[in-house]
């Protein structure tokens, strides 16, 4: 009788394991061997397990070299420990190019791929490297630009600062993961290393799941190598990540494709660490549909050339937005990436000839602290914006780091409807100051004013009142 319940128990047992539905990339010739392409076998090993019905493809420790694959419906990439997918420097491994994907559309290759899948996923903490190259170039000397980047060009040259150095890929190019039209996505605890274009592209997705994951490119010449781009998506939650890029390092976009464009909501980011030589947290610029009900909350922001960034260009309303308890340190970087070392900018500018630029209202800042090299600058060039809050924002002015000197004042607020200003506080660094500052608050063009529990002094240099307001209507004190 006991031999017979031995049997019987390994029958169950075969037949649980068997259910699991693993399908080892090995098994099917993918080599750990980076002078030879497993890309055939991968996509083999999905393939099988998405005719079966779903499962796991398992990546054992090792390191593959890969071109493109694509992922489907209610399968799930594992990368073991230890194991990596390293993206092909070779162009004509990418025969097929990607038939979707905004940031991938000048050259089109991407490592791993999905289209209108259900139910996949990627984990395990493994890695996935992108091996961009890029290469440093000199622009020439007529630059078509927008009004703010003139701005900024002029004061570089100003002061006589490199604006004109900057780096460009080197082809091929491919993004590391670009997943467009799928529903229930989730990637956790695996690495993201130096993707050539957007290292992760979520595209018109709907349930996005990211936990845990790390994502990272150049500081110094990581062009166009955001970390996690969330684009034209509903119902996203990202959590524990920690993403340290060059270009943007959380982004949330509505791109157009092909006359499409998707709105971007009901998205929460928490407990995150965000580093970029651009900028750590931006909506836009890609703004051809609507952002809304959005919260980013628990996060440090550090070593950022910009901290929070709203560039809404393209037409979209962006409305109920909450930021809250975050640490924010800013840091200058080299004039060719963007920013300024703001703590904050907002700001709606139209691309071009278009109509619109846009709208900006409901946004609320509560419980912030940041250290500086710029402040916090709200400018509605386009469109006033409206209903915007700060409540327990402590901003410290730090002496900037440039030769091209941005900072100005502490708070500049500059076409906006209904402003509410609670419990915040300018401190300038008395030690090492800057003597371009000006004003702790600056308020201009703003009509409905509430201002409570106000600090701040003069700059240092005592050029400037603590406090200006240039054409502010229907103002209130408490």
């Amino acid at each position: 009788m006991k031999k017979i319940t031995w049997i019987l128990f390994g029958l169950v047992s075969t037949l649980s394991l068997n259910a699991q539905s693993f399908y080892n990339i090995r098994n099917y010739g993918a080599c750990a061997d980076t002078t030879q392409l497993s890309t055939s076998a991968i996509q083999k090993a999905i393939d099988d397990c998405f005719v079966h019905g779903g499962g796991t493809v398992q990546v054992p420790a090792g390191n593959y070299l890969c071109s493109t694959v694509w992922l489907k419906s209610n399968v799930t990439l594992h990368l073991d420990a230890g194991a990596t997918i390293y993206a092909s420097r070779k162009l004509s491994d990418y025969t097929v190019p990607a038939p979707f994907g905004a940031a991938d559309a000048d050259l089109g290759e991407i490592l791993i791929g999905a289209r209108n899948a259900k139910n996949i996923s990627i984990e395990g903490t493994g890695c996935l490297n992108g091996q961009a190259v890029r290469e440093m170039f000199r622009r020439g000397p007529q630059l078509t630009v927008d009004s703010v980047t003139g701005r900024e060009i002029a004061n570089a040259e100003k002061y006589g600062a490199d604006y004109r150095t900057k780096f460009r890929k080197v082809p091929p190019c491919p993004g590391v993961i670009n997943f467009n039209g799928c529903t229930n996505v989730h990637l956790r605890d695996f690495q993201v290393v130096e993707s050539s274009q957007w290292s992760v592209h979520m595209q018109w997705c709907e349930q996005v799941y990211v936990d845990g994951m790390q994502i990272q490119s150049s500081s110094y010449n990581g062009v166009n190598a955001d970390g996690l781009d969330i684009d034209g998506c509903s119902n996203v939650m990202i959590s524990n990540c920690v993403i340290n890029t060059g270009d943007d390092a959380l982004c949330l976009k509505t791109t157009r494709l092909e006359g499409k464009s998707k709105p971007c909501r009901w998205v929460t980011i928490n407990n995150c660490i965000l580093t970029s030589s651009s900028s750590a947290f931006k909506l836009g610029t890609e703004s051809y549909s609507d952002f809304e009900n959005i919260v980013v909350t628990n996060c440090l922001i550090k070593d950022a050339n910009r901290g929070i960034c709203m560039i809404i260009r393209d037409g979209a309303i962006v409305k109920n937005i909450l930021f809250s308890n975050i640490v924010i340190n800013t840091i200058r970087k080299a004039t060719f990436w963007w920013g300024n070392g703001d703590a904050v900018w907002l700001t709606i500018q139209k691309r071009g000839n278009a109509a619109l630029g846009g709208k900006i209202e409901n946004v609320t800042f509560s419980h912030i602290l940041a250290h500086s090299q710029s402040g916090v600058r709200l400018e509605g060039f386009s469109n006033r914006m409206e209903n915007i809050s700060f409540d327990g924002f402590q901003l410290f002015m730090e002496h900037e780091d440039a030769v091209d000197k941005r900072s100005r004042n502490g708070f500049l607020f500059d076409g906006v409807n209904k402003l509410s200003i609670m419990n915040c506080e300018v401190i300038w660094n008395k030690v090492n100051p800057e003597s371009v500052w000006e004003s702790a608050y600056l308020f201009k063009n703003v009509d409905g004013l509430q201002m409570n529990q106000m600090e701040g002094e003069q700059a240092p240099n005592k050029k400037y009142p603590a406090v200006r307001m240039q054409h502010v209507k229907d103002s209130k004190t408490r």
